[in-house]
């Protein structure tokens, strides 16, 4: 890393989409340990939960999403390096601040919000991106609604029907608008499949 960078720049971007990608709680994601909750396996990279780390108690694994993975590996061999010789530390937990120390999981909700604050104009807290996937999922294919509990390495599927029922709020509100505006242009048919 060149001398005087600022560290926490490239840091940033590698953990950023990793973060969106995955479905670790937040103190999770802030406590992954190189070689013990984070793996290498030569092609992937993968995420490895205990139970004792996961809301419900049961084990939760992951690979790193392809499009991540050049980014993991260099903050894997390049940033975290650089940033544990710069504060001098010496310890495996993967993310790290721009002295090497590990990151405090309360410090990492509020950068994240501060990042989506800077980028889009809106504070966006770190739990809202496994509602929004987890919303996302079922507007895509409502056929997938069996797929949050996992995602969200949830117990039950009483937040998936949450998700399941909201996404079908968004559609029939989006169905509603396209009615009313045929209404207003004159049109005839107001449905969405003509006969």
């Amino acid at each position: 890393m060149p001398a005087g960078s600022a560290g926490s720049r490239p840091r940033n971007r590698q953990r950023w989409p990793c973060r969106r990608r995955s479905g670790p709680r937040q103190s999770a994601f802030a406590g992954l340990r190189i070689g013990h909750s984070f793996h290498d396996t030569g092609d992937s990279l993968v995420v490895d939960l205990p139970a004792d780390l996961t809301k419900t108690g049961a084990p939760w694994e992951a690979p790193v999403p392809a499009p991540v993975l050049p980014l993991m590996r260099g903050y894997l061999s390049e940033v975290r390096p650089w940033l544990m010789q710069r504060g001098g530390e010496d310890h495996d937990v993967l993310w790290v601040t721009d002295r090497g120390r590990p990151f405090d999981p309360n410090f990492l909700g509020m950068k994240i919000g501060g990042l989506t604050k800077r980028l889009t104009g809106v504070r966006v807290p770190p739990h809202l991106f496994r509602d929004a996937a987890a919303t996302t999922l079922v507007r895509l294919s409502p056929e997938c609604a069996q797929l949050i509990r996992p995602l969200l390495a949830h117990a039950g599927f009483g937040t998936a029907e949450k998700h399941y029922i909201h996404a079908q709020g968004i559609e029939a509100a989006r169905d509603y608008a396209e009615a009313v505006m045929r209404l207003r242009r004159g049109d005839k048919d107001t449905g969405k499949h003509k006969p």
